[in-house]
């Protein structure tokens, strides 16, 4: 059975690698420190994730909610979004984007592991069926 593909999102070197590795363990991983690299990265997977895992707050250049409706307009079907996140106002703006769940950082290792496993089966599941893998959960 071939990995989950889960694109992460975060501008914290420490933070992008200790997640990162934390979900290779599980899943096939690509990163981007930015929105705009993470848009490169999506393109080499031809905006085919399984599921996206997101920081709002980017530092310079696209914000993470920015990168969200990028890849949405050139994605092949509905993607799974989680925001991981420690901005302020992050629910709001994930409900806005419809994002399917947020965590907020700092982010226990097994609700990490047990979100996108959960959000990657979704996705799974709706490509088969047709449908839409997003429902609103919030972690924390």
């Amino acid at each position: 059975m071939d990995r989950k593909r889960v694109i992460f999102i975060e501008d914290d070197a420490d933070l992008l690698e200790a997640v990162s590795s934390l979900l290779r363990e599980m899943f096939a991983v690509w990163v981007g420190r930015s929105g705009e690299q993470g848009l490169e990265v999506a393109g080499e997977l031809g905006f085919d994730a399984d599921v996206l895992l997101v920081d709002l707050a980017l530092g310079e250049g696209m914000r993470g909610d920015q990168f969200v409706t990028e890849y949405r307009k050139r994605a092949k079907r509905d993607v799974p979004v989680v925001i991981l996140s420690g901005a302020p106002r992050a629910y709001e703006i994930a409900k806005s984007l419809r994002a399917s769940a947020v965590l907020p950082k700092p982010v226990e290792a097994d609700e990490l592991l047990g979100t996108i496993r959960l959000f990657a089966r979704r996705s799974d599941s709706a490509s088969r069926q047709g449908g839409s893998a997003t429902n609103m959960a919030a972690g924390g």
